[in-house]
């Protein structure tokens, strides 16, 4: 089967129950290695969009396609492509977190050992790899993380992660980035439904707002918008006038880090680094603080308050 360059593509869809319009004319686009954001206020219709994608409501109108399947189409093959993190983990609770693991392998068609191998390599400094206790017994957060492992196994094509990171501490947080890293890295999609924007800012591609019936793009290259950039490297005057002199702005050092502002920075950080290292400057980290998804979400948000 194949799906193109798209993972996902929506074209006017609409959903209402008991004749109130939920979806009204929803189209949607997205392709493999992308991290996609999907944000609205309560009672938008991001359930309803997610149910339609998983295969668990069916269209009114409009047409849908993931990963080549027609979602209520039930096809065995489209679940074992997709992994889902959803508010009910589905979990059993009289089992431990291995034993479900060994029920949920063997229903994506992998082998118990190649389970293990992954569980192993990936979640062994995690709580959840080390304890015996049954899942009904564990905390909150180690329930999400157990979801989250779930989702990840066999390292499907698509992932559907509704509110992710909700009641993870920092390390299982970290924890959670590097699987939607190492998924993207595979060439995997990701969508991520939160009410959670630091989560939205830190790791996604693209960002959609869901709000009248439609989902509306957001990004955060638009023209005017910034992003604060932390870049470990040496405490010279030399990293600072690099910096400036490609547009830089709010440059300080602090803690071992440099902080600035730039506007475009897709296309001006790789600049910045050949600079540095060209001026024998030994560039050891560089990352985003934060993105402005956040920023736009809450001025449409107040546009409708």
């Amino acid at each position: 089967m194949n799906a193109g360059d798209k993972a996902v593509t929506i074209n006017g869809l609409v959903k209402a129950f008991d004749r109130k319009t939920i979806l009204g004319s929803v189209s949607l686009h997205l392709e493999k290695e992308c991290i996609y954001g999907l944000v609205g206020l309560n009672g938008s219709g991001k359930t309803t969009l997610i149910r339609l994608l998983l295969g668990l409501l069916k269209k009114d109108a409009g047409a849908i396609s993931v990963l080549g399947y027609q979602p209520w189409d039930h096809n065995p093959s489209f679940y074992r492509n997709i992994g889902v993190v959803l508010e009910s983990d589905g979990f059993y609770g009289n089992m431990t977190v291995g034993e479900n693991l060994r029920v949920f392998a063997a229903a994506k068609g992998l082998s118990w050992d190649a389970a293990q191998d992954y569980f192993r390599e990936y979640w062994a400094q995690t709580d959840i790899y080390t304890t015996d206790k049954k899942v009904k017994f564990l905390s909150r957060g180690q329930r999400v993380q157990c979801g989250l492992c779930r989702a990840f196994l066999g390292w499907p094509r698509l992932y559907v992660l509704d509110e992710p990171a909700v009641s993870l501490d920092v390390t299982a947080y970290e924890q959670m980035k590097k699987m939607v890293l190492e998924a993207k890295n595979r060439g995997a999609t990701v969508i991520i439904s939160s009410h959670q924007l630091e989560t939205i800012d830190d790791l996604c591609d693209r960002v959609g707002l869901l709000r009248n019936g439609v989902v509306e793009e957001i990004s955060h290259n638009a023209e005017g918008h910034s992003q604060v950039w932390l870049l470990c490297a040496e405490n010279s005057a030399i990293v600072r006038e690099i910096i400036q002199q490609h547009g830089g702005s709010d440059v300080g050092f602090e803690k071992g880090y440099w902080k600035f502002t730039l506007k475009k920075e897709s296309l001006i950080i790789p600049e910045i680094i050949n600079s540095l290292v060209s001026s024998a400057v030994a560039v050891r980290e560089v990352w985003p603080q934060r993105r402005v998804f956040s920023d736009s979400i809450r001025d449409r948000y107040n546009n409708d308050s």
